[in-house]
């Protein structure tokens, strides 16, 4: 991750992340048919997760 970031600015880095259990599937709602994540449905499924990185 350190590789990567040194290519690009500070705001476009990743600084934090966290791995989620299960899958994306077209089936459960969180990507569409081309297999793109849909853009609403993402952040209210993992808005727990997203508020533990960055809400403090």
């Amino acid at each position: 991750m350190d590789h990567a970031g040194a290519a690009v600015s500070r705001a476009e880095s990743i600084r934090a992340f966290a791995p989620v259990e299960g899958a994306s599937t077209e089936g459960n709602g969180l990507l569409t048919a081309s297999l793109k994540g849909k853009r609403h449905a993402v952040p209210a499924a993992y808005a727990d997760e997203v508020e533990a990185l960055y809400g403090g």
